[in-house]
Parts: structure tokens; sequence; C-alpha cells
């Protein structure tokens, strides 16, 4: 689900009373996704989308994708 914070910035939480996984803001022309910590120089960088659904989207299939195994 996206939370939003304020009209340029955007949260990623698996449900309402989860903590923020990913952050979503507006970025020049579109929506720059990040992983997310209150740290500004830890959050991750994973691409520029031109939406924040499009954002969403992305964040949960890089957390779904497997990890480690070969490519088949």
């Amino acid at each position: 689900m996206i939370d939003p914070v304020d009209d340029r910035t955007w949260y990623v939480k698996r449900d309402p009373e989860s903590s923020p996984e990913a952050i979503i803001d507006r970025f020049g022309g579109g929506y720059r996704l990040r992983r997310f910590s209150l740290t500004e120089s830890r959050r991750t960088p994973h691409g520029v989308f031109t939406g924040p659904e499009l954002a969403e989207t992305a964040w949960w299939r890089l957390r779904d994708r497997p990890r480690g195994g070969a490519a088949s």
C-alpha cells in the first residue's frame, strides 16, 4: 500500500500498521523509488518511474524476486 506523507512523498508499506519499507518521492518529471531508512545516505535507489503506483509495483516485484538462485 502507498501511504501519503505529503504532496511529494509516499511510504510503501505492507499494511497500515507496518513500518515503511520504501519511500517514493517526486523527482524531476518522475517518481524516485528508494529503500526506506531514517538515514538519507542509506536510502538505496531503485529507479525512477512515471507514477507512484508503478514505483510501488516495482518495489513488491523487487522484494518478491528470488535471491541467490541460478537463473532459469
